[in-house]
């Protein structure tokens, strides 16, 4: 199979080939390694290709009769989930060399489907950035303007899947990290509700979640059906997109939110707003109810819970990887931010993590009335189309200046780790450059739209995404 081809295909379309026997899986790998060859030196999206893909041992078509994603070709995220013996060095000279010992159910559920694993994608130290840029691997570069980040943390894996690597590739989402690449490459990128997708380290106290990035909906509904847990069977039978008498006859009531979360100087693009404010045109015009909404969220209150609830999980990283490997913790392992979150842990009391968690379910209850009578919130994804590179980094500025920056780029990401909602990043129709005034970037990059609602909404999420999407694939 020629490059060319293999780049127009997605997952779904790959396993039909596969199973019909029209291509063999060792051509589509070969294409996968071709379309790599030429890719990476410019994108760097790739910290290891396998000589070999990690395939399943038992060859079948899936789980009892299950979906399937024979011979897909997928990038595993360099943090989380692994192969057993593989190599998971979390984007840290600290943690070379660093092996799973064990193979996570999340990776069994994808290799039992048939994907063939091609190798590890990038991530920033101990995936605590917003961008995929390290003193261990260098820069992940935006695929179309290598002048910009591809995103984080899972910012190898959008580079990749934006760029025809591999149609889908792993990621986790701890304040973001899915939707954020997906947003800047113009992928579909889901953070699933609190604990639907297994992951052994119980996702940082129930903050974190993994799934993939995909370039279609339908490959992201397929990639659901095979990891999910408990999945929920229709739109209309479901409670969470279900919340309002409008919604029982099939129209909902959006709540539209475009205004920055965190205030003050900061501004969302504006054509960031159009796109948005575009695809709840599209909801509207469809028969559903949009309305616009102030920020459903006290960012302040928010932003307390930062050190106890995420922060804290970094710092349990670097100290494990220290132990285990015998290696100090200094400037000779760790880019500078981290020590800096390092130190701001150390400050933090039982108390202060009891505070921040009981805040947690104050800002859950909250985010339900703000949310009271609606069915779906729309918001950006990020605030601005692009990340500069050496912008929100581990070795640019201090750490105040790099909280700060993350504020203004992604103000509307942690709330849904925080509350355990899920999270949808599509991209947004694209926005004709006449109707963007006074643009902060260059229109025709990718904007992210984001979908979100009630627990246990995932399905649905992706099947409105699916019927309103620019250009769709169902």
């Amino acid at each position: 199979m020629d490059t060319e081809t293999y780049v127009g295909l997605d997952a779904t379309d790959i396993d039909a080939l596969v199973r019909a026997g029209e291509v063999s899986v060792s051509e589509i790998a070969d294409a996968a390694r071709a379309r790599y060859l030429k890719t990476e030196p410019a994108i760097n999206a790739v910290v290891e290709w396998f000589d070999q893909p990690v395939r399943a041992t038992d060859d079948t078509s899936g789980v009892a009769g299950g979906p399937t994603l024979q011979g897909v070709p997928f990038l595993r995220k360099d943090y989380g989930s692994a192969e057993a013996g593989g190599l998971v060095e979390m984007g840290s000279r600290l943690a070379r060399g660093n092996r799973a010992e064990a193979t996570g159910v999340f990776i069994e559920r994808l290799l039992a489907a048939g994907v063939a694993i091609m190798g590890r994608s990038t991530v920033p130290e101990f995936i605590q950035h917003g961008t995929t840029e390290s003193i261990a691997t260098g820069d992940t570069r935006h695929p179309i303007d290598h002048t910009f980040s591809a995103g984080g943390s899972s910012g190898g894996a959008g580079a990749a899947v934006a760029a025809g690597v591999v149609p889908i590739a792993h990621g986790s989402d701890c304040a973001g990290s899915i939707r954020i690449p997906a947003s800047t490459c113009g992928l579909v990128g889901l953070k699933p509700g609190r604990r639907r997708v297994p992951w052994e380290t119980d996702g940082w106290d129930g903050i974190a979640e993994e799934f993939v990035l995909t370039r279609s909906i339908r490959d992201a509904q397929r990639c659901w059906e095979v990891l999910a847990d408990g999945i929920e069977s229709s739109l209309a039978a479901h409670r969470g997109l279900a919340a309002s008498p409008a919604a029982e006859a099939g129209r909902l009531r959006v709540a539209l939110s475009t205004d920055h979360w965190a205030g003050g100087s900061h501004q969302v693009d504006s054509e960031v707003v159009a796109a948005v404010v575009g695809f709840a045109g599209r909801l509207a015009d469809a028969g559903h109810e949009v309305v616009r909404i102030d920020p459903p969220v006290d960012y302040e209150q928010l932003g307390s819970t930062w050190h106890a609830l995420f922060s804290r999980w970094v710092a349990a990283d670097v100290v494990a990887m220290a132990a285990r490997h015998q290696r100090p913790i200094d400037a000779t392992t760790l880019e500078p931010i981290t020590l800096k979150v390092l130190e701001e842990v150390e400050r933090l009391t039982e108390a202060d993590v009891a505070e921040a968690r009981k805040t947690r379910a104050e800002l859950t209850a909250d985010l339900e009335r703000h949310l009271e009578g609606f069915d779906v919130l729309v918001t950006p994804t990020l605030a601005t189309t692009a990340i500069p590179l050496h912008h929100v980094d581990g070795d640019s500025c201090g750490l105040d200046t790099y909280l700060d920056r993350n504020d203004a780029i992604m103000p509307f990401n942690y709330l849904f780790n925080v509350t355990g909602w899920p999270a949808l990043s599509v991209p947004a129709p694209s926005v004709p450059a006449s109707s963007v005034s006074a643009p902060s970037t260059d229109v025709g990059l990718p904007i992210g739209v984001q979908l979100v609602a009630r627990p246990n909404t995932e399905s649905a999420l992706l099947g409105l995404a699916a019927q309103h999407q620019a250009d769709p694939i169902a």
